[in-house]
């Protein structure tokens, strides 16, 4: 839970951040897991008035392991936080897909003008140019057409016959015929507004014997499905997609942290207590349990933090 700033903390927070002898982990998770963003940006400047020093650097030198990694990743807006998962997923040897798909094919059309606009500021290159270097073949077009930012805006007018035009486009393009026309499916799904894609899924049904996410299943493999995949769950209810990614992260013993810690950092200002519905619906258990499970230490205090009082 995000709690309003006290400023009459600072000095206390500033002193106890980082003692000569020992870290106190527990305040700077006390402290900076119950804050916004633009809040943590002015505990970051009044420490550095206070401190001489700048407080990420000594937040780094604090800090250590899957802790410091959340802490760090909270210093950041979100666009600065998804540009920056995205430079990491594509640079140097290999590329992170997984972390690629995730954060373009669930990112609206604003988020993601803004995700561009700040990797160009962070790493002064093109978000465009970096993605197609990096992937090829349908994969990059889809990525690249969804990194263009095409998508309409929604509207209060209902077009019935474009959704049904739509539609029927979909299945025409795939199930319909042998192979499939995926630079149809490409336009339509980086194109249509949201509302739009939920009505023509709806519709699609009308012409499919199978449903969209099964289509896609059916007519296409490997990186492309699972964009496509991510897509059609992000437009038919975002926070169950990213609710399924967390259980599926969690599912075993420990937890696949990278992932962990990119859902719940990312989301913490945007839509993190609508996923926690989203879990207990679906799962019959919390998140806050789930993680308290499947974690320990700092990095579950740290998580918890950012979950809140479970409700």
């Amino acid at each position: 839970m995000i709690s309003k700033l006290n400023t009459g903390k600072y000095p206390i927070f500033t002193e106890k951040i980082c003692h000569k002898r020992r870290v106190d982990e527990q305040t700077i998770i006390d402290v900076l897991t119950k804050r916004t963003y633009a809040q943590r940006r002015e505990i970051a400047f009044a420490y550095e008035r206070r401190a001489k020093k700048d407080m990420i650097s000594a937040l780094k030198g604090a800090l250590s392991g899957s802790l410091e990694t959340v802490i760090l990743g909270l210093m950041k807006s979100t666009a600065q936080y998804d540009a920056s998962e995205i430079r990491g997923s594509i640079k140097g040897l290999g590329t992170d897909e997984d972390t690629l798909i995730e954060i373009l094919c669930s990112r609206s059309n604003t988020e993601l003008k803004e995700i561009k606009n700040v990797y160009k500021e962070l790493f002064k290159k093109d978000l465009e140019k970096d993605v197609a270097g990096d992937t090829s073949g349908n994969f990059a077009k889809l990525l690249l057409a969804l990194v263009q930012t095409q998508r309409a805006e929604p509207s209060a007018v209902v077009d019935y016959e474009k959704i049904d035009q739509d539609a029927r486009a979909l299945y025409d393009a795939g199930v319909r015929i042998k192979g499939t026309d995926v630079a149809t499916w490409i336009s339509i799904m980086s194109e249509r507004s949201v509302p739009h894609l939920q009505k023509v899924f709806q519709r699609y049904k009308s012409y499919s014997p199978y449903d969209m996410q099964e289509s896609v299943m059916k007519e296409v493999k490997g990186d492309l499905q699972r964009s496509f995949l991510v897509l059609v769950q992000c437009f038919e209810n975002k926070q169950l997609f990213f609710a399924n990614r967390l259980h599926d992260a969690m599912k075993s013993k420990g937890a696949k942290e990278k992932m962990v810690t990119r859902i719940i950092v990312s989301r913490c200002e945007v839509d993190l207590k609508k996923i926690c519905s989203e879990f207990k619906a679906q799962y019959g258990q919390s998140l806050h349990k789930t993680v308290l499970e499947h974690t320990k230490g700092d990095y579950q205090k740290v998580l918890l933090g950012l979950l809140g009082q479970e409700e």
